[in-house]
């Protein structure tokens, strides 16, 4: 007789809170519901399920006849339902009260729902910290499942790999079993095939567990699942000796094991996720989406004497905290989403006894504080590094007009200063640093980049949200003679911007001072006003260049204006960077004539409102 084989068959799907309805109909429609009605025809192959909290929600409210299907297919036992994460969120990377805050969530939604508790769970990117097995088990979950990769980066290969084993943290005790990721495509194989794959010796007396997560084709999805199925039912009823197949599920062997090797897993994740925080290194957008749920995690920490707004706000920043907000930062959706998320629970935080002020603080992590510039609907978050903005939210609407793509280690930002020679005339065609990101940019010789340079705190006013930044002059480079004066101050719903340029120099000079801010815009109409009431809409083009005095989105579909003014008119040109950039590029040129020292001034106006213009 053969050795047994105790397959394990899983099933995981995950849709994050910014899928359309559309999108969901499509996981419904290829994964969803061909599994479970299939499965549902065959009552004696046990499975297990892990859907995160949130598609399980959503499967009550939009199909409820497949959440009742599934709720009838546990109380029966053929399905075992797995906790995790209710928004399927990387769990290393949280803070402590919310990782397990999220893991009770889907815990409750599953015991109140499907009238049992979760015995094990199923983590996302099988993300891996050694103090998780004393976490979990905090949590009343007694196994996991991580991937035959990290089984054997901790040493355990061949044949050892056909058992689960535990592992410890602090004395608390935890079961890991292996999945066989390298069989993702279980769908297109037969039994056989599998047991193939994972190497099974036939001589070997002891019994094996096998744990798969069929990724089924998503075309004719029915028909190949109904295919697999019916030569499982096969294999369980083969006479001839060559295969002892049996079908199982962890809690069974959970609770029927005894003697089981241990073993320590070093930090690490699946092949699409293996190192996350390096991920944070290299991309400053995944960076600052990290950063600022921990901040505001600390913010909700604060709150005092109000556990409804405290949960509430909690809730809010769980659902930034998925997965594919931390590791996919191409999908704008998904990290708008998140954001989203974010100021809505920074809206529940400031509905009470809230003061603006301005705050100094190491907002993302870089061991240099930055400044916030915060009252009830506006966040404006300032580095010395060209005194620029980074972030810039309008919490009633909860966008934040800075969330770009970088394409580089640097941060897209508002407000970063050039200085160019008095003819420079920029243009999407001659000007390649409109398409670079400002860190590892190459310049043109005779062009002076503030934005890699440091400004100094001059003054800061907390009580009247105002701060103001100097760069001084240096010798050896390109208009090193110009001295930069920057003051940031924060009025309601107005965040004003001055510009103080002085010649510190022995010559007469003329120069072309930009500005240049990057904005992500949802509307693709502005408005442009040449004068005070002289008005015109206009569709941006690229290179483009408008004299103007100021412009505004005429009309988004976030439903929230920005209108961006200055003193005195400027040439302003622009460029559309959405493809590769997810944001627009404005370069404001002022001419400036200036005298051994002149000083030059000027203002720039950002005011928000949350109705748009009607067209």
């Amino acid at each position: 007789m053969a050795e047994k084989v105790n397959l394990i068959l899983g099933s995981h799907a995950h849709i994050f809170p910014s899928a359309t309805d559309d999108e969901f109909e499509e996981l419904y429609q290829t994964r969803l519901k061909p599994f479970i009605t299939v499965l549902n025809q065959y009552p004696k192959i046990p499975a297990i399920l892990h859907y995160s909290g949130f598609l399980f929600s959503r499967l009550e409210q939009k199909k409820p006849e497949l959440f009742l299907l599934i709720k009838h297919m546990a109380a029966r036992k053929q399905l075992e339902l797995l906790g995790g994460g209710f928004y399927e969120p990387l769990v290393p990377l949280l803070p402590p009260s919310d990782r397990i805050g999220q893991i009770e969530m889907l815990t409750t939604y599953i015991r109140q729902n499907f009238g049992r508790k979760p015995q094990g769970c199923m983590l996302a990117h099988s993300l891996w910290e050694q103090s998780l097995a004393g976490l979990l088990t905090a949590c009343g979950l007694s196994y996991t499942f991580l991937c035959e990769e990290q089984f054997a980066a901790a040493g355990c290969i061949g044949k050892s790999l056909l058992s689960p084993v535990y592992t410890e943290d602090q004395g608390k005790l935890l079961v890991v079993f292996p999945v066989f990721s390298s069989l993702a495509n279980i769908g297109k194989d037969s039994v056989r095939d599998i047991l193939q794959k994972a190497k099974i010796n036939p001589d070997d007396g002891k019994e094996a567990v096998v744990t798969v997560f069929p990724d089924f084709p998503r075309e004719n999805a029915e028909e190949g699942i109904r295919w697999f199925f019916e030569g499982l039912v096969s294999a369980l009823t083969d006479k001839s000796g060559i295969l002892n197949l049996g079908l199982t599920t962890p809690g069974r062997v959970y609770r029927s094991s005894t003697f089981l090797p241990r073993l320590y897993f070093p930090a690490s994740g699946d092949s699409s996720c293996p190192q996350p925080r390096s991920f944070f290194a290299r991309y400053p957008e995944a960076n600052e989406l990290y950063a600022r749920i921990h901040f505001v995690h600390n913010l909700i920490n604060q709150l005092r004497g109000d556990k409804s707004r405290k949960r509430s706000a909690r809730e809010e920043l769980w659902k930034a905290q998925g997965a594919e907000a931390l590791s996919s930062i191409g999908n704008k959706e998904v990290r708008r989403h998140a954001h989203k998320a974010i100021l809505a629970s920074e809206r529940i935080i400031r509905e009470k006894e809230f003061k603006p002020s301005l705050l100094s603080f190491d907002f993302d992590l870089d061991r240099i504080e930055e400044y916030l510039f915060h009252d009830k609907n506006i966040n404006c978050y300032v580095k010395t590094k060209g005194a620029a903005v980074f972030e810039l939210d309008y919490l009633p609407k909860g966008w934040n007009y800075l969330d770009s793509l970088t394409g580089g280690s640097e941060r897209r930002c508002a407000f970063t200063d050039m200085l160019f020679p008095g003819d420079f005339v920029p243009s999407a065609e001659s000007s390649s640093f409109v398409y670079s990101s400002p860190g590892e940019t190459v310049f043109p010789d005779n062009c002076r980049f503030c934005g890699n340079e440091e400004y100094r705190l001059l003054t800061a006013d907390r009580a009247k949200l105002k701060a103001s930044f100097n760069l001084s002059p240096r010798k050896g480079i390109p208009f090193g003679f110009i001295e930069i004066q920057k003051t940031y101050s924060l009025e309601k719903n107005i965040l004003n911007l001055g510009y103080k340029l002085y010649n510190m120099g022995e010559e007469k000079t003329v120069i072309c001072f930009l500005p240049r801010f990057d904005l992500a815009l949802a509307g693709r109409e502005l408005l442009f006003r040449k004068s005070q009431g002289e008005e015109e809409s206009f569709s941006e083009k690229n290179g483009e260049k408008k004299r103007v005095l100021s412009f505004e989105e005429q009309s988004s579909k976030h439903g929230a204006a920005i209108n961006i003014g200055f003193q005195t008119p400027c040439d302003l040109y622009f460029v559309d960077l959405e493809e590769s950039y997810q944001t627009r590029c404005f370069l404001p040129v002022f001419q400036l004539f200036l005298n051994p020292g002149d000083m030059w001034e000027n203002r720039i106006t950002v005011s928000f409102s949350a109705k748009t213009r009607k067209n």
